[in-house]
């Protein structure tokens, strides 16, 4: 039968009979509406097809064909297009095709259903498995870290802008930092099995070490100063002691109405007191850090002769420093060896009157890149090229130029004679020491608002001495000295203020503000 044998009129009414919902896929709002018109400007070689039963489509019709030539007619052109199915894009026919295959009595859960079909539940993956992974990244890792290290090596060796300190210094820092990725890394693996203590360091390049987490800073009177023997428990556990002992301890003769103040994370312990000696008010600071990067130098605009001056607090808070202290104020003087990152930076064989040079008229406080003093005695000759080659092979970072040597090897050193400090008479003083391995005493004798300090050199070494320091040093005294705790002053300073200077040493803490509190 042809189609022209049907009513147009009669086909439309029984075709109405049907629902919209079980002919046509759920309706999208974000599907474009078909512009008027649409049927006849698609080419007629891409038109959609009708799908049957299957879901397949129908063969195009062939124009030879008498039967299918009657399609071309008005009427079947004018039915063509009343049935005409827009084109969609294949999620929305994969949607019809879900839809149709589903039972009718169920219509509100396909599109559910279909949706469910597709998820998969992720397969937990063994701890082997995830071991094995972590050993493949720590292998990428190494080889990567391997590459880089023979690309800086190797690549412009002969470069006159690349010299041998910094060189040294590169390679210095990429074996730290190669060390300390894959000792954190392997904690990160075998978490789940052991405890492994990460290890943190600070590149020498940087010049602003971690801020501090203000939940590890304490308070506590002098009568509860069990709660600070606590807190180094705490450091003792976690191995950051290493098996020393500490100075502080509860009989000590602290000084009424003050406080005791510490700080305390996996890589730094740092305990602040005062206590009365010989009528005096001494400032005492005892700090154990878990890497010798912790223990840094400062200059006024990290270059060496700059003419500005700051207060030291100023210099510290542009650190993040936990504790620091002043160093030897070297931009107030022009004698002493001056080394600052690996460079030598002050040293003049011009003479004084007299016997005196500049450059080994007093003695010389280096701190190694193992957090070691080593001592350059006044007097002792060198040129400026051995000078270079004792830096290097001591791996010096930098240096304190002040004195007198207070404690070397853990023998007084009494002085009878020095050129700069006072040494023979009453005054205020300040010196630091080495007890052990990256344990470091800070003491600072000074004026009062009651009364004017009475140690000379000597006293002051005597009572360094007795703290059982293996080394100690004589720093700046008088109102130079300082020891900023919190963003200000802990020791009361001569004449009520504070003195601009050029320099400081400071302890910062190593973990990365990242990781935040441990």
């Amino acid at each position: 039968m042809s189609i022209r044998d049907y009513d147009l009129e009669d086909i439309l009414a029984e075709y109405s009979d049907y629902s919209e919902e079980a002919a046509q896929p759920e309706e999208r709002e974000d599907l474009p509406a078909e512009p008027e018109g649409f049927a006849d400007w698609i080419p007629d070689g891409e038109e959609a097809a009708f799908p049957d039963a299957a879901g397949e489509a129908e063969e195009e019709p062939d124009a030879d064909d008498p039967e299918e030539a009657e399609q071309a007619d008005p009427a079947a052109q004018q039915l063509t297009q009343i049935f005409r199915v827009p084109k969609t894009d294949k999620k929305a026919k994969k949607q019809v095709t879900a839809v149709e295959e589903l039972p009718a009595e169920e219509p509100d859960k396909p599109v559910k259903r279909a949706k469910k079909a597709k998820k998969k539940k992720p397969r937990k993956e063994s701890f082997g498995k995830k071991l094995g992974f972590g050993l493949l990244s720590l292998i990428f890792a190494v080889v990567s870290l391997a590459v880089l290290a023979w690309t800086l090596g190797n690549i412009h060796p002969d470069s006159s802008e690349i010299t041998e300190s910094s060189r040294s210094l590169g390679s210095t820092n990429l074996i730290s930092r190669l060390d300390t990725g894959l000792n954190n890394a392997k904690a990160n693996a075998l978490s789940d099995i052991a405890y492994i203590p990460k290890h943190y360091s600070i590149p020498e390049g940087e010049t602003v070490a971690p801020r501090p987490q203000e939940a590890n800073f304490g308070s506590v009177s002098p009568e509860n100063a069990a709660t600070v023997m606590d807190i180094i428990q705490l450091a003792r556990n976690s191995g950051l002691l290493e098996g020393q002992d500490v100075i502080f301890n509860t009989d000590l003769n602290f000084e009424p109405n003050t406080y005791i103040q510490y700080y305390y994370d996996e890589t730094i312990l740092t305990i602040l007191w005062k206590e009365l000696i010989d009528g005096n008010t001494v400032t005492c600071c005892e700090v154990k850090v878990a890497d010798a990067s912790q223990f840094r130098r400062k200059l006024v605009d990290d270059t060496f002769g700059s003419a500005r001056k700051l207060f030291a607090t100023s210099i510290a808070a542009s650190v993040n420093s936990v504790v620091a202290m002043n160093a030897d104020f070297y931009m107030f003087r022009d004698f002493g060896i001056v080394v600052y990152d690996r460079e030598l930076y002050r040293f003049s064989e011009d003479t004084y009157t007299g016997m005196y040079k500049k450059y080994n008229c007093t003695d010389t406080m280096f701190v190694t890149e193992e957090g070691d003093f080593v001592f350059w005695h006044r007097l002792q000759e060198a040129t400026a090229e051995q000078m270079r080659a004792f830096i290097e092979e001591n791996n010096i970072v930098f240096s304190i130029a002040f004195g007198p040597i207070l404690v070397e090897d853990g023998q007084l050193t009494p002085c009878d004679w020095y050129p700069a400090g006072e040494i023979d008479r009453g005054y205020s003083r300040a010196g630091i020491g080495q007890k052990d391995h990256l344990h470091y005493f800070y003491m600072s004798l000074n004026h009062s608002a009651h009364k004017e300090a009475r140690w000379t050199v000597n006293t002051f070494g005597e009572r360094m001495y007795e703290r059982g320091l293996q080394q100690a040093y004589c720093l700046d005294g008088g109102q130079t000295s300082e020891i900023v705790w919190r963003g200000a002053p802990f020791n009361y300073i001569d004449f009520g203020g504070e003195r601009e200077v050029s320099d400081i040493m400071y302890f910062a803490t190593a973990i990365p503000e990242s990781e935040g509190t441990p």
